[in-house]
């Protein structure tokens, strides 16, 4: 008897979810970011692993809605008049590392083999922070202090700006590759304008004032303005997709918008929700890493990962030097090393697009992977160092004040 839709459905959730819960707690244990264990956890049961998961169809919806209340979340954490606040030294140490990694990275594509598309689409794969493992990295190891730890953190959120920026001029990019005409590039252009301010018109004026009517209208449960904030969400995020962008543009714009206790309000709504999309996501994009494609693709992945790695460090010491964290450009550069959600984005964007899918998820996949955990392992090395030169510090300055006394 043939497995109906249904069992099918039930039966891939329930595997995604079981190996994300093994996994996750086992890379809890170890003291690792989880969403490296629920990303192998989908390598392991896919299609080019164990073969659990065979069917890709549902467990890649369910992962792109991951996507847009991923972008929509984080559209809501972020006040865009809190960027004028952005202090100097933020600024600086995003724009140069930004810059060293992307174009580092784009330059070793280019030498490997790659054409020139194909290496703008791997630069922008790898060249974003995860701000979301980095921090929790950040609070583990308990290394920086308070103004050091919000300098990388709000670098990070420079650098999210800048990434959804390139998702916008992404599909250009691709259409100008293959020599489409000037007009419907044009045309396209003229898009991603219409779709900024028309979300900028709606979110910044009429949203907030609908959202504050009916929660009025809704004092006691305020279940209505929750699910109308969200629905503003997927609304444009379809409106992105119609126009030919990433949904998760759209989303990321409208969460934008919706500031202060509205967004207070809509974060502690779709929090736990979003948990499960963001899980599925990280399974679903384990699943699509072929490591077979890592054998035939060897030196143009490496080459392109060890850049990633190194130029990312380079980038981010160089900046930090240039900025008020001097005594602390080496752990500057260890705690911005883990790549993550935007990663996965960009190569979803990618191969969307045609461009380099066979090199783009394998890509993602491993500097997610080795990124976090050089940069897990370098920051307690380097707690441990600073540690013992405190205590060597500490015992020579005892033996010096015995020889006064």
């Amino acid at each position: 008897m043939a497995a109906t839709p249904e069992f099918s459905l039930l039966l891939n959730l329930g595997l995604a979810i079981s190996a994300a819960f093994g996994f996750s707690f086992l890379f809890s244990k170890i003291k690792q970011p989880v969403v490296l264990g629920q990303l192998i956890a989908g390598i392991i049961i896919g299609p080019f692993g164990l073969g659990l998961i065979q069917d890709l169809g549902t467990i890649n919806l369910l992962a792109s809605l991951g996507i847009v209340l991923l972008l929509f979340t984080v559209g809501l954490e972020l006040d865009p008049l809190e960027i004028r606040k952005i202090g100097p030294d933020s600024f600086i140490l995003a724009t140069v590392e930004l810059t060293i990694s992307f174009v580092s990275v784009f330059g070793v594509a280019l030498l490997v083999g790659l054409s020139t598309i194909e290496a703008v689409f791997v630069a922008a794969v790898v060249a974003t922070t995860s701000t979301a493992i980095m921090s929790k990295i950040l609070l583990e190891s308990k290394s920086f202090h308070a103004k050091e730890s919000q300098m990388v953190i709000t670098a990070s959120v420079i650098e999210d700006f800048a990434t959804v920026f390139i998702l916008l001029l992404l599909p250009g990019l691709a259409a100008a590759s293959n020599q489409v005409a000037s007009s419907d590039l044009a045309l396209l252009v003229a898009k991603g304008i219409l779709l900024v301010a028309v979300i900028f018109v709606f979110g910044w004026r009429i949203a907030p004032r609908i959202i504050d009517r009916v929660t009025q209208s809704d004092q006691e449960y305020k279940e209505t303005a929750f699910l109308l904030a969200l629905s503003f969400g997927f609304i444009f995020a379809l409106l992105s997709s119609f126009l030919g962008f990433s949904p998760a543009v759209g989303a990321f714009l409208m969460g934008l918008m919706i500031r202060g206790k509205q967004a207070t309000f809509v974060l502690d709504k779709v929090g736990p929700v979003k948990d499960l999309f963001i899980v599925l996501f990280f399974v679903s994009m384990g699943t699509l890493i072929n490591m077979g494609a890592v054998l035939t693709l060897t030196l143009p992945i490496l080459a392109v990962i060890a850049t990633a790695i190194l130029g990312k460090y380079w980038g981010c010491w160089t900046g930090a030097k240039l900025s008020a964290a001097k005594g602390e450009a080496s752990k500057v550069g260890v705690s911005m090393l883990p790549r993550g959600e935007f990663s996965f984005i960009v190569a979803s964007e990618g191969a969307g697009l045609g461009v380099a899918s066979q090199i783009l998820y394998p890509v993602a996949g491993l500097t997610t992977l080795v990124s976090s955990f050089l940069s897990s392992i370098g920051m307690r090395l380097l707690k441990a160092r600073a540690t013992k030169s405190t205590e060597v510090a500490v015992v020579v300055k005892t033996r010096r004040a015995e020889k006064t006394g």
